[in-house]
């Protein structure tokens, strides 16, 4: 069982919300870290991951998954198509220069975690248990790096360390719509990145982190993180940004729908209006008046911290365009990812999504784990390509949806044939 996790952690397609991330990390030495701010730095290392045997069974369905596992620990550099895949231990095979860029990255993190009050240090009380952390790291598309210190939530307890977790995010259905009107109505669109948005959170319960490897403080390195806020990972985090977005909202003139909990409307006396897209820190405005969206987005970036991304060119992995006054949206650097995951990136285009006549049908055996975690990842990023830009795959991946609990070779080969 502690395999099969492994594995489908390991495989997951990334995502928004970074705390999903729960596998042990190495970090780097205290020489090669970069220090917290204003604090010094504790010499001690981690250990090393400790190895994971699996015995072998007949048959080629676990192929795949044996050579993941023999690249995973290989020493050659890290697969950049995969950077939220990587440990620290993959930053120290980078070039010194990369490393510098990396700890940069952290080194900011932790700014950012000091700067909005996140946590104090404290001796941890009798009784209570402090949460593991570790590093997550994350490349966006125009080059910015990023490094998120992420708590593994998994190992909070229901009912003592957080009781609900729901967080409403705007549907895609409700982008595609307001991008839709937005390019028809000739409408400005700006996009705004929060950072660090989770650690505006206030936290009910209280909850203690141990200190991240390579950046204990000198001197209390036997102490803990009480936290004052939330932070990724914490399984309540995203609601705890949530409700503070709201209230921000409201107070700046906004009404928060309530067939999409992810849109915010503010009316103007004239009739005009501006619109906000929510998808927990990415936030794209847009409205008939472009003074008005300036002057809501400057409001905005005044209570929060925020990166000015301009004219909104990504959300949520999908690409913008403006062409000829016409705004185009597609998913190809997400969907060339993905093929080439799979092992793809020469295939030959279908005709259709599923082949002529074909009608999937129940497996009478029982699927082994690796095909079955395999087939899950394929039909959970079919799922995304339908949800965002590809509408016109929605019959043949829900009809292949249904057999993600037991799925067979053919079904396997069947949802391949989709992308």
């Amino acid at each position: 069982m502690r395999e099969e996790r492994y594995q489908k952690r390991r495989e997951h397609i990334p995502t928004r919300h970074l705390y999903r991330h729960h596998r042990r990390r190495k970090l780097p030495d205290a020489n090669s870290a970069t220090s917290i701010p204003n604090s010094g730095q504790s010499s001690n290392t981690v250990e090393g991951d400790p190895g994971h045997a699996k015995s072998a069974t007949e048959g080629g369905a676990l192929w795949e998954y044996l050579l993941s596992k023999a690249i995973s620990h290989h020493d050659e550099l890290p697969d950049p198509m995969n950077v939220q895949d990587w440990t620290t231990k993959d930053i120290g095979k980078l070039s010194a220069e990369d490393q510098r860029a990396w700890h940069k990255a952290q080194f900011e993190e932790l700014e950012a975690l000091k700067k909005c009050n996140v946590y104090e240090l404290a001796d941890l009380p009798p009784g209570q248990k402090a949460i593991k952390n570790c590093w997550v790291f994350d490349l966006k598309s125009n080059g910015w790096k990023k490094a998120c210190l992420v708590t593994k939530g998994f190992s909070q307890i229901e009912g003592l360390d957080f009781d609900e977790i729901f967080s409403p995010v705007v549907q895609f259905e409700s982008v595609r719509t307001i991008l839709m009107l937005a390019a028809l109505e000739k409408w400005k669109i700006e996009g705004l990145d929060v950072k660090s948005a989770f650690l505006y959170g206030t936290l009910d319960e209280e909850l203690y982190m141990e200190q991240p490897q390579g950046f204990k403080v000198l001197g209390n390195e036997h102490k803990v993180l009480h936290l004052k806020k939330a932070i990724y990972g914490l399984k309540q985090a995203a609601r705890a940004w949530w409700h503070e977005l709201d209230r921000s909202l409201k107070a700046l003139g906004f009404s928060r729908l309530y067939a999409d909990a992810g849109i915010f409307v503010a009316k103007h006396a004239d009739g005009t209006m501006v619109i906000i897209l929510a998808y927990v820190d990415d936030i794209i405005l847009t409205g008939p008046n472009a003074a008005q969206v300036a002057s809501k987005k400057k409001l905005f970036m005044d209570k929060w911290e925020c990166r000015d991304l301009g004219e909104c060119r990504e959300f949520l992995h999908m690409r913008i365009e403006y062409r000829g006054g016409k705004t185009y949206l597609d998913q190809v650097p997400y969907l060339e990812k993905i093929l080439k995951r799979f092992g793809m990136a020469d295939a030959k285009a279908a005709q259709t999504p599923l082949p002529t006549g074909y009608k999937p049908e129940l497996f009478d055996g029982t699927a082994m784990a690796a095909l079955q975690s395999q087939y899950q990842l394929v039909i959970g990023s079919l799922l995304y390509l339908m949800l965002g830009t590809r509408p016109d795959l929605a019959f043949a991946v829900t009809q292949m949806v249904k057999f993600a609990h037991n799925p067979s070779e053919k079904h396997l080969l069947k949802s391949r044939h989709i992308l």
